[in-house]
């Protein structure tokens, strides 16, 4: 059997993308392609080409069998921009689409589509890369270690509510799809650069995800089409909420267990988000309140009068690998002044194998490589994991995943890397 890496464009999308989502059970219709290019890749479909010179082919990736001819395994990053502790942002390649036919398993494909993709995030300058792991325990192997946490929600609407009541100056309103792709990215754009973890979108993003057709805009039975709604104060849009109804639950009698599905619910300030959440909780005929991909440390709990009526599923969210540990180190502040010497070793990533010296003041930050003995010894994964702040230091020493050379480096340690804001990644990919 021999298998190369081959990059994929107009000629073999169609095959690369049915491989892709074979993987999890769908068959992509030749539109759904077209969509995919023209909006999330934001490659104009009718004009690529191989030549093109706009296209940045290396991004989409096919492990090409020689002998059937055919695709059998799939990859690629998406770009992104990342937010981290201190309000800088990092380029991470986000890594995506990843798959490998049934038929060819167990053979070194996926190792060598992801050591493919890490190689081209170098060669880009990215600093890190980043997923969302379909399996939580297939990526630390790669040097993926958790760096956020996500809440998925069930909340009983019908025995609680909030004990907050919305601010007066603020208004919520319904809007049609067109004004929603204007003013919810604006929204957004404003959040993310302040967020913790949070990664940039763009229009094409939108579009791609905010995506309906006349089957599912116009349904009549199942899942409801998509409901926008945006919180303004003196006419300025500062939060939105967009949402289903799932029909099947029942919604028209007070007797029926309606369920409401909330897509994604962010807001610029605190009021705005009470006036949202108040908002959702007076739609009638809903017993169930769905919501996935919530920050750790988001307040609705406080907000609720009855907080044991939200159920909280806490599982790993965004996965992150170093691709530069220098230039990663340095671009956060850090929460107290010192200097620290870190060793990062293991997971097969010996082109950032090292000890290195981190030198800052809080705000500014010279990180080198020595030879000196460290003061902490970690896998890449774990410095992954501490970075964002979401999970500490201390919780990985305790279960032996970092060492150190006593209590007062271990403290130093998780003093300079806390956060105040907790890492919040929604963006799914």
């Amino acid at each position: 059997m021999s298998i190369k890496i081959v990059p994929i464009d107009k000629t073999n999308i169609q095959e690369w993308r049915t491989s892709v989502r074979r993987v999890f059970g769908d068959i992509p219709s030749e539109s759904d392609v077209k969509r995919l290019v023209n909006d999330r890749l934001m490659i104009p479909y009718e004009d690529w080409s191989k030549g093109s010179e706009k296209v940045d082919h290396n991004r989409l990736i096919g492990a090409y069998d020689e002998e059937t001819k055919s695709i059998v395994g799939t990859g690629g990053a998406d770009k992104f921009d990342i937010t981290v502790p201190g309000g800088n942002s990092l380029s991470m390649a986000g890594i995506a689409y990843m798959g490998t036919a049934p038929t060819h398993k167990r053979k070194g494909i996926f190792r060598l589509m992801m050591n493919n993709l890490h190689s081209q995030a170098k060669d880009r300058g990215d600093s890190l890369a980043g997923l969302w792991a379909s399996q939580s325990l297939l990526y630390s192997r790669f040097g993926y270690g958790l760096a956020t946490l996500r809440e998925d929600w069930m909340i009983n609407a019908k025995s609680t509510q909030l004990n907050k009541s919305s601010d007066s100056k603020i208004k919520i309103r319904f809007v049609n799809k067109k004004l929603a792709l204007k003013e919810i990215p604006e929204i957004y754009n404003s959040v993310w650069k302040k967020q913790n973890g949070f990664t940039d979108r763009s229009q094409g993003y939108w579009d791609y995800l905010l995506y309906e057709n006349d089957n599912t805009i116009y349904n009549k039975s199942g899942m409801s089409g998509l409901f926008f709604v945006i919180s303004y104060v003196d006419n300025k849009p500062t939060g939105y909420v967009f949402y289903n109804i799932n029909k099947e639950s029942g919604i028209a009698h007070e007797d029926d267990k309606g369920e409401l599905i909330i897509q994604e619910l962010v807001a610029q300030d605190s009021d705005s988000n009470i006036a949202l959440w108040n908002f959702i909780f007076g739609i009638e005929l809903v017993e169930k309140i769905i919501i996935n991909r919530r920050g750790s440390s988001d307040p609705l709990y406080f907000l609720l009068e009855n907080p044991r009526m939200l159920s909280r599923n806490i599982i790993d969210g965004l996965w992150v690998r170093i691709i530069n540990p220098i230039k990663m180190l340095e671009s956060r502040s850090y929460n107290s002044t010192g200097k620290l010497i870190l060793e990062i070793k293991g997971q097969n990533q010996d082109d950032i194998e090292g000890i290195y010296s981190l030198e800052t003041d809080g705000v500014n930050s010279e990180v080198k490589k020595v030879k000196s003995k460290p003061d902490i010894s970690m896998r890449p994964s774990d410095m992954s994991s501490c970075f964002f702040g979401g999970i500490t230091p201390y919780e990985l020493y305790k279960s032996n995943n970092i060492r150190c050379s006593d209590s007062k480096k271990l403290e130093l340690f998780s003093n300079m890397f806390s956060v105040f804001q907790t890492p919040w990644c929604n963006t799914d990919f």
